[in-house]
């Protein structure tokens, strides 16, 4: 069972993320809403003619029980912290244990948010745990995901990390379609004699194919059927990884990458596909390492 961990900090973006979590946790699984001020500028509080500032502890139940009110669900329940946002998930995160995702939403483009240290760029890049960052609709339930898979060092085998990105994506309740993607740019001024720039010959369509059906295999213990009941579609795309799985997002409930975890300032400098899979995607990313 999961339990998923949410920080809330008033803003829309935090409270889709939970709405995100509601409509994907399963009746017996946990979701823990997580408010972690900032002493002292979260406190919003001075001392004036003798009255004392309310505890940062207190003021953060308080807040936690606001945002809660109401929701009747006995899943979820709230827990404060110390210290910043993205922190606190992390260190909660590696409490909890290896069945926890957790749940962020996005406030700012790729670039400029790892610049401004946001809440949900910290998480990705800090935690080994799936991270789902709510962007673009937030359309609940989860029906279709589309899974992002890069060829491994062998051309003929899926990255590793592929591999462990589109088994999170089969095992994860309620999903009922699940396009299995891989895109291989050809640049028009090579394209030459393919019937289109962009698009690769039929020979290399047909070996890619056989790449995403090998990692549908892997992923499924090697059942090639999905576990959580979904259908399983290979899908070789035109065009880079990024602009294919940003172009799916268009239609699908949720993108599900893997990555490497490679440091942010690396991405920063070179660009990522998950990078830009995150700033640019028009629904929730899910990432897994």
């Amino acid at each position: 069972m999961t339990t998923y961990l949410v920080g809330l900090d008033g803003s829309g973006p935090a409270r889709a993320a939970l709405t995100w979590a509601r409509a994907s946790a399963a009746a017996e699984e946990q979701i823990i809403a997580v408010h972690a001020p900032l002493p002292p500028a979260s406190l919003g509080y001075e001392t004036m003619g003798g009255i004392q500032p309310m505890p940062v502890e207190q003021v953060s139940e308080n807040f936690l029980d606001q945002e809660l009110d109401g929701l009747d669900d006995p899943r979820v329940s709230g827990r404060t912290m110390t210290g910043d946002a993205g922190g606190a998930l992390v260190d909660l995160a590696a409490e909890v244990g290896p069945d926890v995702t957790v749940v962020v939403g996005h406030g700012g483009s790729s670039k400029a948010s790892l610049l401004l240290g946001s809440v949900a760029h910290y998480v990705v890049h800090h935690t080994d745990s799936p991270v789902v960052v709510v962007r673009g609709d937030t359309r609940v339930p989860v029906r279709r995901l589309v899974v992002g898979v890069d060829q491994g060092d062998d051309d003929d085998e899926p990255d590793d990390r592929s591999v462990v990105a589109l088994r999170w994506a089969v095992r994860l309740p309620g999903v009922e379609r699940i396009e299995v993607s891989h895109a291989d740019f050809v640049p028009a001024v090579a394209a030459g004699p393919l019937r289109e720039p962009g698009l690769e010959s039929d020979g290399a369509v047909a070996d890619d194919d056989a790449m995403l059906r090998h990692a549908i295999d892997l992923a499924t213990d090697g059942a090639g059927v999905s576990p959580n009941g979904a259908e399983i579609v290979p899908v070789v795309a035109a065009g880079t990884g990024a602009f294919a799985l940003i172009e799916a997002s268009r239609d699908a409930d949720l993108v599900v990458i893997g990555t490497r975890g490679r440091s942010a300032l690396v991405e920063l400098i070179v660009g990522s596909t998950g990078l830009d899979v995150l700033a640019h995607a028009h629904c929730p990313v899910a990432v897994i390492r």
